[in-house]
C-alpha cells in the first residue's frame, strides 16, 4: 500500500510539474524544481493578500450560510435526527478546516454533502415526512432554478459574444467567475484575458487606463468594430462603484455599453455588512445582469 501511494503521488507530482512548467522536465529538474499542488494551494490560502484578490468571508460563513444554502430543510435533520457516522466526522472536520481560510463559497463545501445527506434520518410520521418531502421539492427547483440558471448565468453568452467581435483584443473580466478561454473558438490568440476577480475598484480603473485604445470619432455607432485593437469590460451592472464612471462623468476614460445579458445575478457580490441587507438584496436582484462595455480615453 505505501509503494501504490508513493507510485501515485510521484506520477501527479510529475504530471503537475510536466503541466505547470513552460520547457521540457528533466530528471533533474523535477528533483529539484517539483510542482506540488496541494502544498503550493496551502502556500496560496494561507496568505490573506491572496485571498483579498477573490473576496474575504467572515470565519462562520461556511457554518452558518453556505452550509444551509446547500443543505437546504435537510440542516434541521443534521440538529434533530443525525445518524453518527464516520461518514458524518469526516465531512464536519472538512468543513472545520476550510472555515479555517478567510475565502469561502459555498462550492468548496460540495464534497462533504453527500456525506452529510447520507448522515440524517428522515422523519419517522408520515405526516411529517410528506411536509419535509415537499419543502426538499421546492427548495431545489427554486435553487436549480437560481444557481442554475441566474447565478454567473452571463459568463458563458458574454463569452460567446467576445469571441465574435473582430476588434476585441483585451477583455477584463471583474467580479465575475474566471471565464472558459477555451470559448474563445481559437481567438484567445488575439484576445487576452485578464481576470480581475474581486479586485479593489481602483485598481480595476487603472487597468483600463492602461489598456483602454484611443477614442476615434465616428457617427458610425458600429466603426469601431473595423479599428485593429479594442479593449472590453465586463461586469456585473450590480456593481455600484461603475456608477461614478459608466456615465462617462470620468474625462479620462469613455464607457460605451455595447452588449448585455439581464439573465445573471451576481450573487458572490453581497456587502451585506456594508449596505445592509434589504439594500445589498435589491441591488442584486433589480440591477441584474452583466453588461459589456468598450472602453476608450482620449489620446
Amino acid at each position: 500500500m505505501v509503494l501504490t501511494a508513493i507510485f501515485t503521488t510521484f506520477i501527479a507530482v510529475y504530471l503537475d510539474t510536466t503541466f505547470y512548467t513552460h520547457h521540457p522536465v528533466t530528471w533533474s529538474y523535477l528533483f529539484s524544481n517539483p510542482t506540488i499542488t496541494p502544498l503550493n494551494n496551502l502556500a496560496y490560502n494561507l496568505h490573506k493578500t491572496n485571498l483579498a484578490t477573490h473576496g474575504l468571508h467572515p470565519w462562520y460563513q461556511h457554518a452558518l450560510i453556505n452550509l444551509p444554502q446547500l443543505l437546504g430543510p435537510a440542516t434541521a435533520l443534521l440538529f434533530l435526527r443525525p445518524h453518527l457516522s464516520l461518514r458524518l466526522y469526516s465531512a464536519i472536520s472538512g468543513v472545520f478546516v476550510l472555515s479555517i481560510f478567510q475565502h469561502q463559497e459555498a462550492r468548496f463545501l460540495l464534497p462533504t454533502i453527500p456525506l452529510i445527506l447520507s448522515s440524517v434520518n428522515l422523519p419517522k410520521d408520515r405526516f411529517h415526512l410528506r411536509i419535509w418531502a415537499g419543502i426538499w421539492i421546492a427548495f431545489n427547483l427554486i435553487f436549480g432554478l437560481l444557481m442554475g440558471v441566474y447565478h454567473q448565468g452571463g459568463v458563458i453568452p458574454t463569452q460567446v459574444f467576445l469571441s465574435k467581435q473582430p476588434d476585441a483584443t483585451n477583455a477584463i473580466w471583474w467580479k465575475t467567475y474566471s471565464p472558459p478561454i477555451w470559448l474563445l473558438n481559437g481567438k484567445n490568440e488575439v484576445l487576452k484575458t485578464y481576470d480581475l476577480m474581486g479586485t479593489k475598484g481602483p485598481l480595476m480603473i487603472q487597468q483600463l487606463r492602461d489598456l483602454a485604445t484611443c477614442i476615434v470619432p465616428s457617427t458610425n455607432a458600429t466603426a469601431y468594430l473595423a479599428e485593429s485593437e479594442g479593449t472590453y469590460l465586463v461586469a456585473p451592472l450590480s456593481a455600484t462603484f461603475l456608477d461614478g464612471y459608466i456615465p462617462n462623468q470620468d474625462p479620462g476614460l469613455e464607457f460605451k455599453e455595447v452588449w448585455r445579458y439581464n439573465q445573471h445575478l451576481n450573487l458572490d457580490d453581497l456587502d451585506f455588512g456594508d449596505d445592509g441587507f434589504w439594500s445589498t438584496i435589491g441591488r442584486v436582484i433589480w440591477r441584474r445582469g452583466l453588461g459589456v462595455w468598450r472602453i476608450t480615453k482620449p489620446c
